[in-house]
């Protein structure tokens, strides 16, 4: 899932106001709030402006933003700095990625996983133990799909140290199966669970709406991950560089 933290951002107060400013959207008229120069910021584009600020609940504060903000945009149209290629770029990179987080909060939002008993019950099973598994690395998924493993190891860990994607295998998946490929540390790394023990740590989580927010997190997560996979898996790409890259072409 990490292509996913790549993607997805904190779109600041900053990044709203300018958005707004250079939008075709036309905003409905209605009385004056502000004015600055030339620009008028009506109540209705106010009311919206701080109804997308993350920081709303500070109307003072996100007014002076605004005249800021507006100031900072006209000195640049009197420089012409709007007019450069390099401002272009910038606008079309804002555009693609705003596209591809509504596209990403769309997918995340129409996923509905069912978390059953047995998986809370599972994970309340394993919460506060020791587990001890065998991770055995791949270079790449034609590797791993082949079984050419390059190197492999046995760990023993608390349940509650482990990453949320191992906690998430390691409920759902049957006792002495091995997981699928996944696409971490650089390399693809599959695991096996071999047991489990009680621990002297006597960390554990054992409220169950806890539990479910997490299964149904992490349980999206591997959905959202599948279907990324089905668009690589569809689409004819052709890497004709000779460069090395990180990512195994699929």
């Amino acid at each position: 899932m990490k292509y996913i933290y790549y993607i997805i951002g904190i779109i600041g107060l900053l990044t709203v106001l300018a958005a707004i400013r250079f939008s075709d959207v036309r905003v409905e008229v209605s009385e004056p709030a502000i004015v600055i120069n030339d620009r008028v910021v009506s109540e209705k584009e106010l009311d919206k402006i701080y109804k997308s600020s993350p920081y709303s609940g500070h109307m003072a504060g996100i007014i002076d933003s605004v005249i800021t903000n507006e100031l900072l945009i006209q000195e640049a149209i009197a420089q012409g700095i709007h007019k450069e290629e390099r401002f272009r770029e910038s606008v079309e990179n804002f555009y693609e990625q705003s596209l591809i987080k509504l596209l990403i909060d769309r997918k995340f939002d129409s996923l509905k996983p069912e978390i059953t008993q047995d998986m809370i019950d599972r994970y309340m099973e394993l919460s506060g133990k020791d587990v001890t598994y065998k991770k055995m690395v791949y270079q790449n998924l034609e590797n791993a799909k082949l079984g050419k493993m390059e190197r492999s190891e046995t760990i023993t860990k608390h349940f509650e140290d482990l990453s949320a994607e191992l906690k998430y295998i390691f409920v759902v998946l049957e006792p002495g199966r091995t997981s699928a490929p996944m696409n971490m540390e650089k390399n693809y790394i599959c695991c096996r669970l071999i047991s489990s023990k009680p621990s002297s740590d006597e960390d554990c989580v054992t409220d169950v709406e806890e539990i479910r927010d997490f299964l149904v997190h992490q349980k999206k997560s591997a959905l959202f991950a599948k279907w990324m996979d089905t668009l690589y898996e569809n689409a004819d790409i052709q890497i004709l560089t000779d460069r090395r890259i990180d990512r195994e072409a699929r």
